[in-house]
């Protein structure tokens, strides 16, 4: 699943984050879809 993207001065970027362990649940996923993201937006570049 590709992830939105968000832009300088978007107010989600000023939110505190939650930290999270190595057993949080769909860990996995979530970092398979920042590459997938990743590498859609390289490719449109």
């Amino acid at each position: 699943m590709i992830l939105p993207i968000v832009a300088y001065g978007n107010p989600v970027l000023r939110k505190v984050a939650e930290e999270i362990g190595p057993d949080y649940t769909g860990l996995k996923e979530l970092i398979s879809n920042m590459w997938e993201t990743m590498y859609a937006m390289l490719a449109m570049a």
